[in-house]
């Protein structure tokens, strides 16, 4: 017997209802498997897992990522279909697809021009003809001086990159190369800026209009040249795309690198090459009236030119693997924010009220200062702290004792004058005002400062007592470096002070530092001037670092031998069981190497 209409409706809005539940949980679960791959290939790029695949397999699995989105439209093709969208649309296209083929044709042909020839007449407005002949005559000059510094730094760098080390020195030079290049390009592209205006000149000064395009288009040619040369030479050596890519604060920029070499292959770039080309050959080539200047830049503008259109093969190449760079850049960037709110979070997480102060008092700290000679490398650990987790090993912290101003003052004494400078006081005053200001700051405590360390808000520098604030403290001191070399060292670490805490926590780049990275770039030796302490880094997820942990290792591995690097100088231990630390010896120092990160009980 059917049953009642009424009824029939009331179960068919029944099965209604669980349909739509049933298809709103489906669409839910497809979105979270989407929204969970791109976060996994987020993170295998970000944090480099799998390295070095990390690239290939997190740019894979976010290209899955898009499969859920793509059966999300499959399963509602039943919508797609009732409306005829889809056959709407395709005879839209046949019968309108000669004036689409128009528009886009159009398009192309408006943005070409548009970036050949722009709309606006900034530099060349309410300018007299001599005086634009002028500006034009005198930037010629100019341009010959920009082309030569863009030529010069761009072969330092190049020989810098060609050096096969990757150590604290070569990072310092290449940084110091790239810089200097950047500034060449700077410089050049302030003549380039104003000279591709040149359309704007009278056609009645046209000897002067095809000097400013000369102008403009050689540097911008010459730029691209030198970019080349340096991304061919970089190839594939992440360590070098790294140090090109920190950050620069002449520029207050990072990824400079990345945003020349994805500038290189954008289209605009091709095109304003080959256009300029064309329009040199025609227009810009010399005569008997061509000034020095100007025959220099058309010469050196055809051999740009030249070397541009010899190495087709390797612009083809290496546009691949700047796209991979450019992906993976991109993918770190949108990581990089959460990678360090974590960071930040378990840095300040502690899991009991009694982490908050450490074993060791402020006379503790003060008493084991006495001791201590500027130079001293501190390690430290704090119990009950969430981020000792991520951290390899007992000891979690590093930092560096330089003393306050009349220690170093008195400790060094015997090496000034130094470069002209009477004492430590005097050379910090002079060379960097604001550490100065800094250690002539006393804390809120009203104690001088003395520690530099690198923390949460970057290099930092302590008095005794609140970077001592911890629950085990350990000194050691260079025992084979001359005191010349510890001077050194200790003014090295001054050009670390305000720079940000490395989230990244990668030693090859010197523009944000981690604690241990701060003792490892002071003591780098740089030979003939300054020896150093040799750390032994390792590879962790494609980055090079060296830990606290290993640190102690050092010492541990290289004592009683006589190319022992390190000598014992002091050590605080805490205890769990009486709440306080003591002065212990440099065996149970040793002991503490197998110590768990995990044991609060020490």
């Amino acid at each position: 017997m059917p049953l009642p209409s009424h009824k029939m409706k009331s179960k068919q809005l029944v099965n209604s209802q669980a349909d739509f539940n049933s298809w709103r949980k489906k669409l839910l679960f497809i979105s979270l498997q989407s929204i969970g791959l791109t976060l996994a290939a987020l993170a295998i790029i970000g944090l480099k897992i799998f390295y070095p695949f990390h690239t290939f397999l997190g740019i894979g699995l976010y290209v899955v990522s898009f499969i859920p989105s793509i059966r999300r439209v499959y399963l509602a093709r039943k919508t797609w279909k009732r409306y005829r969208s889809y056959v709407y649309t395709k005879k839209f296209f046949i019968k309108e697809r000669w004036r689409l083929v128009f528009f886009i044709v159009a398009t192309g042909l408006i943005i070409s021009f548009l970036w050949l020839r722009p709309l606006d007449n900034k530099p060349f407005v309410g300018m007299t003809h001599n005086e634009i002949a002028q500006k034009v005559s005198n930037d010629l000059y100019t341009s010959v001086t920009a082309m030569d510094y863009l030529e010069t730094t761009g072969n330092i760098l190049l020989e810098k990159l060609d050096n096969p080390l990757q150590d604290f020195n070569a990072t310092k030079e290449i940084t110091a190369a790239f810089d200097d290049f950047i500034q060449a390009v700077a410089f050049s592209e302030s003549l380039t800026d104003t000279h591709r205006y040149f359309s704007t000149i009278p056609y009645s000064m046209w000897d002067t209009r095809v000097s400013s395009f000369l102008i403009s288009y050689s540097l911008y040619v010459k730029k691209y040249e030198m970019v080349h040369r340096i991304m061919t030479t970089v190839s594939d050596s992440e360590y070098q795309k790294k140090i090109l890519n920190q950050y620069y604060p002449s520029f207050n920029k990072n990824n400079i690198y990345n945003e020349m070499t994805v500038r290189y292959y954008h289209p605009k770039t091709t095109l304003r090459i080959n256009i300029g080309y064309l329009y040199m050959r025609v227009f810009a080539y010399p005569h008997n009236e061509s000034t020095e200047p100007f025959i220099l830049l058309e010469k050196k503008s055809r051999g740009s030119n030249a070397y541009l259109k010899s190495h087709p093969l390797v612009t083809l190449t290496r546009g691949t693997v700047i796209l991979l760079d450019n992906t993976e850049r991109k993918m770190f960037d949108i990581w990089f924010p959460l990678q360090k709110g974590v960071a930040n979070t378990m840095g300040n997480a502690i899991l009991t009220t009694r982490g908050k102060d450490g074993f060791i008092t402020p006379d503790q700290a003060f008493e084991m200062g006495k001791v201590l000679e500027p130079g001293d490398i501190i390690l430290q650990r704090r119990n009950w702290h969430v981020s000792n987790v991520g951290i390899p090993g007992f000891w979690t912290h590093a930092a560096l004792y330089t003393g306050n101003l009349a220690t170093m003052d008195q400790y060094f004494a015997s090496e000034f004058p130094f470069n002209g400078y009477e004492s430590m006081s005097a050379y910090l005053r002079e060379k960097h005002p604001n550490v100065y200001t800094i250690y002539t700051t006393p804390d809120t405590d009203g104690h001088q400062r003395s520690v530099m360390e690198a923390i949460a808000p970057g290099v930092v520098l302590q008095s005794l007592p609140i970077s001592f604030d911890a629950d085990f403290v350990v000194a050691f001191r260079p025992r084979l470096l001359s005191k010349s070399d510890m001077l050194q060292a200790v003014m090295r670490s001054f050009e670390q002070v305000g720079k940000p805490y490395d989230y990244n926590f990668d030693f090859d780049t010197s523009d944000a530092l981690v604690c241990s990275e701060l003792v490892y770039n002071s003591y780098f030796e740089s030979l003939p001037h300054k020896k150093g302490l040799h750390f032994e880094t390792s590879l962790v997820s494609g980055r090079r670092m060296v830990s606290p942990l290993d640190i102690a290792h050092k010492y541990v591995n290289e004592r009683n031998t006589d190319s022992a690097e390190l000598s014992f100088v002091y050590f605080l231990r805490g205890n769990e069981e009486t709440q306080k630390a003591t002065r212990s010896t440099e065996t149970e120092f040793i002991e503490s190497i197998g110590w768990s990160k995990f044991t609060f009980f020490q």
